[in-house]
């Protein structure tokens, strides 16, 4: 005689793709009370999610964007780790909400500092030259110029396409030809005015960003010529130059 097994049942089901996404922007009591946590098993809750999370996770980008493997190794965890709590909610819900807050608000603060360190180097650059006229150098220390706004040229000279005068083209093709791919053939786009990644001073400023926002840069320079893997791949080669720095 063949038994049938009861299908599981959890105290708190998940809830619907309306009411997920509400509490995604809802406070953290609010939260909590969704969960029906107290606030000592929410504070640890979180604590242990946030500590893997960035273990595990890619937290340059968003959840949508992460590894699908990489995201099956995450709730695994979260059920060896936390067997007790996660088994009352249905496909462990709250880690994915509270993966999704996090990787959220911290895309939104790198994307607000990139934002703030560009108005500041408006500020200065206009308090700089502002009685001066004509195109001016700018500092090895400064972020390379705002990607929406194009280089002032004259005549039919394409917006910022001359060389720095501080470029230092052998350099930067090596770079790039140390990339999983060869990206040699970038060299003449890096070593613009327009670009800013004319020498390695340059490079390794960029290699020090955040990678959400050195990936938006490198997205919004070189989009129409890399495919979404080779961008991948410059990212990654930054990421290698920035742990040579340490």
């Amino acid at each position: 005689m063949m038994t049938t097994t009861a299908p599981q049942t959890f105290s708190i089901p998940r809830p619907s793709e309306t009411d997920f996404r509400r509490l995604h922007h809802a406070r953290h009591g609010e939260i909590a009370r969704a969960l029906d946590m107290d606030a000592d098993d929410f504070i640890e809750f979180k604590r242990q999610v946030r500590e893997k999370m960035y273990a595990l996770l890619d937290h340059s980008k968003k959840f949508d964007e992460q590894d699908p493997s990489a995201w099956r190794r995450f709730v695994q965890w979260a059920y060896e780790a936390m067997p007790s709590l996660i088994s009352r909610y249905e496909d462990a819900w709250p880690v994915e909400l509270y993966v999704k807050i996090s990787l959220s608000k911290r895309i939104a603060q790198e994307r607000h500092q990139f934002r703030k360190a560009v108005a500041k180097y408006k500020r200065n650059m206009a308090s700089r030259f502002s009685s001066v006229q004509g195109e001016a150098e700018m500092s090895p220390a400064d972020p390379p110029p705002p990607y929406d706004e194009e280089d002032r040229a004259t005549g039919s000279e394409t917006p910022g396409a001359r060389m720095h005068p501080d470029a230092t083209p052998e350099n930067i093709e090596n770079f790039l030809r140390s990339c999983d791919f060869d990206l040699g053939h970038l060299t003449s786009a890096f070593v613009t005015r327009r670009t800013g990644l004319f020498n390695l001073e340059r490079l390794e400023l960029v290699a020090s960003w955040p990678a959400a926002l050195r990936r938006d840069h490198l997205e919004r320079h070189f989009g129409t010529m890399l495919d979404d893997v080779e961008i991948e791949v410059l990212n990654k080669r930054f990421v290698e130059m920035s742990h040579t720095q340490i």
